[in-house]
């Protein structure tokens, strides 16, 4: 059989349905091994390294489904770039997303680039980093991370493959403070966005993104590159006597709404997106760094109606940085006042998918306290009440010295 061009993949904490919990995904970020335990303690008679008792987590994680080894569901933003590079002219044989436990399927001869979506991939999140005690212990973020990427390796070397292995997504910063995982896992490249935190919106671009890497146009740094939407960064690391280095592709740019793909197979939970970026303009927050855009109800539905009718979903977890902010125009609109009209809108044209029940993942108190006719409208829309209950993150947003004291 002949191996797919590209496989595209997740480890298993981000490849999880959490038994149809969306939040149970913060699990990942408990302690898997204490490599400091005493080994004359009872815990380590009872549970070895163990912390996190893994019979415990793999029943919470539990394994996705799959088809041959194709995930049937993969993280949104995993299923974006696989949508545009559908778009951009790749055939379906040559894209796969691939599950963990089954990624030596597809890594052979033929395949050119092994991509890996990395949210957390050594434990330094501010979650796990609290669950760990800073690291001491390794978290299930970081365990199944290195189990995928030496599950690539032992497949790239029993084939003969010669797959370029790239990291990608919103942990990639991470890198920079462990660099010698980058030998260790055989990344050929790492994808930054221009924080770190913020992942690059590659999305827009994934055809030439990926061309470009098969074609070698990554190999070296050029200084005096004219590309306006990828930079080389060859980064040297310097740890005790040991000198490492990383290859940090990072890419900057905002594709319009016209070029954002659309998901073409199910996302992980239902999730969906329906704005990128925040008008606030909060100086302490690194989300207003990326330019404001709204999805089109229009389009909304059509992501959700994918996972309805491929996925099986009767649910939608609706993503943005800020839901409040939805349809604003943060240049005229006094006080940030939520645009009602637009958010009924967008939540009408949710329900009208048939889903029977939709949230949004995050939103600001002052927003939903700012109209007190906007929270109680969405719930009615959205059916929300006792036997429906809808839950959101929301947050206090401040960077003022004066408040935090309070």
């Amino acid at each position: 059989m002949v191996s797919p061009k590209i496989v595209l993949t997740a480890d298993r904490t981000l490849m999880s349905e959490y038994r149809g919990l969306s939040l149970a995904t913060f699990f990942g970020c408990a302690p898997a091994i204490n490599p400091h335990r005493d080994k004359s303690s009872i815990w380590y008679k009872i549970l070895g390294n163990q912390v996190t008792p893994k019979i415990l987590f793999d029943f919470i994680c539990n394994y996705a489904p799959h088809t041959n080894g194709i995930a049937k569901f993969a993280p949104y933003g995993l299923r974006k770039v696989e949508a545009g590079l559908l778009r951009d002219g790749f055939k379906r044989e040559d894209v796969v997303v691939a599950h963990p436990d089954h990624i030596e399927k597809f890594i052979g001869p033929e395949t050119e680039v092994v991509g890996t979506h990395e949210m957390d991939p050594l434990g330094m999140g501010p979650v796990t980093m609290t669950f760990t005690y800073g690291r001491r212990q390794m978290s299930y973020d970081e365990f199944y991370c290195r189990e995928l990427h030496r599950r690539i390796n032992a497949a790239k070397k029993k084939s003969g493959s010669h797959a370029k292995v790239i990291a990608g997504a919103s942990g990639t910063w991470q890198y920079n403070y462990a660099p010698e995982k980058i030998e260790e896992y055989g990344l050929y490249a790492i994808l930054e966005g221009e924080l770190g935190g913020i992942a690059p919106e590659i999305d827009g671009h994934a055809g030439d993104f990926f061309r470009y890497l098969i074609d070698g146009q990554f190999e070296n740094m050029d200084p005096f590159r004219k590309r306006k939407d990828f930079k080389v960064d060859i980064k040297e690391f310097k740890r005790g006597d040991k000198i490492h280095h990383g290859r940090f592709v990072n890419f900057w740019d905002r594709p319009d709404l016209d070029d954002i793909p659309e998901i073409v197979e199910p996302s992980m939970h239902g999730m969906i997106e329906v704005m990128r970026g925040c008008g606030r303009g909060c100086k302490f927050c690194d989300v207003t760094l990326r330019s404001l855009r709204y999805y089109s109800p229009e389009k909304v539905k059509k992501e959700i109606e994918v996972n309805i009718k491929k996925g099986g979903m009767d649910r939608a977890w609706v993503h943005s940085d800020d839901i409040f902010v939805y349809g604003m125009d943060p240049t005229t609109t006094k006080n940030m006042e939520p645009n009602r009209d637009a958010l009924e809108e967008l939540f009408t044209e949710i329900m009208s998918t048939g889903v029977k029940h939709t949230n949004p993942t995050h939103g600001t108190l002052a927003g939903a306290i700012a109209d007190e006719k906007l929270i109680p409208n969405l719930s009615k829309i959205t059916n929300a009440g006792p036997s429906n209950l809808t839950g959101i993150q929301c947050g206090l947003e401040t960077g003022s010295i004066r408040l935090i004291e309070k």
